[in-house]
């Protein structure tokens, strides 16, 4: 009998002692999970700070909207710091950021309605905003070149949020857009069309339907964006157009090694960056007048 008491003790005093360690180690994770999210609270206030000391020599400021083949348009092909001598200050959502996570076509639509705040005071990445009333005045978009495969032309009218690659569903995602663009005459949209893809990763009738697609979109809707609203707020870059051969894909010039990847090459991240400067520049200098002009009368009117 006493022989099972000293037992029962030993046990009991051994899952005591168990139960104390894995309590102690319980404990111990909790105080490293709150020191990791601390810092990363402390790590994203250092951001903030060093993003407003930047950003406090510029008077406007962009949101892109891209992945891959922007960061290199931005980065390799030169565009942010041309912009940056604009006095406009870049800032990318990209991977790892909410809103910059996916950029299908069936993605803009939602994106620019349930997220469009998120898009006006992104600050920076990863998932940083601003709290302190500043926004973004120019908000441009990019999708990848997956996209640049459409498979057929779809049934009508469309879904601005179907997944599939038809013209249609193309069509009904931009048609729904104007409607939101509309609503913020103050900002500036910019849609930068998706890059062609190699010749092994598409065919001759899907290459031929991205282009017709954004030829639609610069040669109709476009166009009838602006009759319809009087608006000069939204304008479209064409870079499939300056990448893409007569065959609707990549340019020899601006492929890589590797046959499959759709990845443009440097040359082709410069050659764009300077077509978009060409294209940028005029629009905005138009644009800038026009916001002079119009703060120049509220002034006069005031005074008056």
């Amino acid at each position: 009998m006493n022989k099972l008491l000293i037992v029962v003790l030993i046990i009991s005093i051994i899952g005591n002692v168990i139960g104390l360690f894995f309590a102690y180690k319980y404990r111990k994770l909790g105080y490293t999970v709150s020191g990791l999210q601390d810092a990363v609270i402390g790590a994203g206030r250092v951001v903030d700070d060093l993003t407003d000391r930047v950003e406090s020599g510029y008077k406007h400021r962009l949101l892109f909207l891209h992945h891959s083949v922007g960061e290199g348009i931005l980065d390799q092909g030169g565009l942010r710091d041309s912009l940056l001598s604009m006095g406009i200050f870049v800032k990318g959502a990209t991977y790892g950021d909410e809103i910059g996570q996916r950029t299908d076509i069936c993605d803009w639509y939602p994106k620019f309605t349930t997220d469009i705040k998120k898009l006006f005071d992104f600050k920076n990445h990863p998932n940083r905003y601003y709290r302190d009333g500043r926004t973004n005045d120019v908000i441009m978009f990019k999708s990848c070149y997956p996209c640049s495969y459409i498979g057929s032309e779809g049934a009508t009218p469309g879904s601005p949020t179907d997944r599939e690659h038809t013209m249609q569903n193309y069509k009904a995602a931009f048609e729904e857009l104007a409607k939101e663009f509309r609503k913020y005459p103050e900002k500036l949209f910019i849609y930068m069309t998706y890059p062609p893809l190699v010749q092994p990763e598409t065919n001759p009738e899907a290459a031929k339907r991205a282009r017709e697609f954004n030829e639609w979109l610069l040669n109709d809707y476009l166009p009838q964006y602006q009759k319809e609203t009087g608006l000069r707020n939204f304008a479209i870059f064409d870079l499939f157009d300056i990448l893409a051969n007569r065959d609707n894909v990549l340019r020899d010039e601006f492929r890589r090694p590797d046959e499959r990847d759709s990845h443009p090459n440097e040359q082709a991240y410069k050659h764009a960056a300077q077509r978009f400067l060409e294209f940028f520049k005029p629009l905005w200098n138009e644009r800038d007048s026009g916001a002079s002009s119009a703060a120049k009368t509220v002034r006069a009117a005031s005074n008056s």
